[in-house]
């Protein structure tokens, strides 16, 4: 996620640039603006969304996330397949205010399986990890101090609806990504207002900017409620996401 160009955030957090090694993230340098993302739980509502992947403005793929409403929290489900480049399957147990309890994902990148399975408990992700690197695959444990608040990248896309969208609004906030074991300071903010045309048709969408990573990820997010993620952006990739059907349209 953010660190390839084969899909966006939720769908595949297994491809790097280069070799990983596992290590406790280093602490900011600087005083960080980071807060937890204010999530309205109310907001996260049970549905299925059904997006198409363009390459080079082509459909090369498919991406479906789903949400479930349990007792006990939530559990968010995605399956992405790009041709022969990837697939990949992603479930993430939600606790009942939104946070990541446990994030699993399974998946293979050019023939060359990876994996992700960790969970969050009392200030700190544990588990193991096999990613698929510039240099073949890579295995490593995590057991590694996160801030509060902090949001896996597979859980991110999960969680846009949920975040009080405005003209505006930005928010802070500290990620976790397992593939490279990181914690990194991300900002999400507003940058335009416009009309999404994507498949299921055309919407008002806030524009809204994901940086801090290695990658610049644009949404466009539908401004009423649901706030359903319509389209998705990879700067620097000939590579978009746009929904189909769903999203409680």
């Amino acid at each position: 996620m953010m660190r390839h160009t084969f899909a966006a955030f939720g769908a595949l957090t297994l491809v790097l640039a280069g070799p990983v090694f596992a290590q406790d993230p280093a602490p900011p340098s600087e005083p960080s603006l980071a807060r937890p993302l204010p999530i309205e739980v109310k907001k996260l509502i049970p549905h299925r969304d059904s997006m198409t992947v363009l390459v080079n403005n082509q459909p090369m793929g498919t991406s479906v996330w789903g949400l479930q409403k349990l007792e006990n929290g939530f559990v968010v489900s995605e399956s992405t397949n790009i041709g022969t480049v990837m697939s990949q399957v992603t479930t993430i147990d939600l606790t009942k205010s939104g946070e990541v309890q446990r994030v699993k994902q399974t998946g293979m990148v050019r023939d060359i399986e990876g994996g992700i399975n960790v969970s969050y408990s009392n200030g700190r992700v544990t588990g193991d990890v096999q990613a698929v690197t510039s240099t073949g695959p890579s295995h490593f444990t995590v057991d590694t101090t996160v801030p509060p608040g902090i949001v896996d990248d597979n859980a991110l896309q999960a969680l846009l609806p949920a975040l009080p969208w405005a003209k505006g609004a930005g928010w802070n906030f500290w990620m976790y990504s397992a593939g490279t074991n990181s914690v990194t300071e991300m900002v999400l903010y507003v940058i335009a207002e416009e009309t999404a045309m994507v498949p299921a048709g055309a919407f008002d969408a806030y524009r809204v900017r994901l940086s801090g990573g290695a990658t610049v990820v644009e949404f466009l997010i539908l401004k009423r409620a649901p706030h359903t993620v319509l389209k998705i952006e990879v700067s620097g990739a000939p590579l978009k996401y746009e929904l189909v059907s769903g999203g409680g349209l």
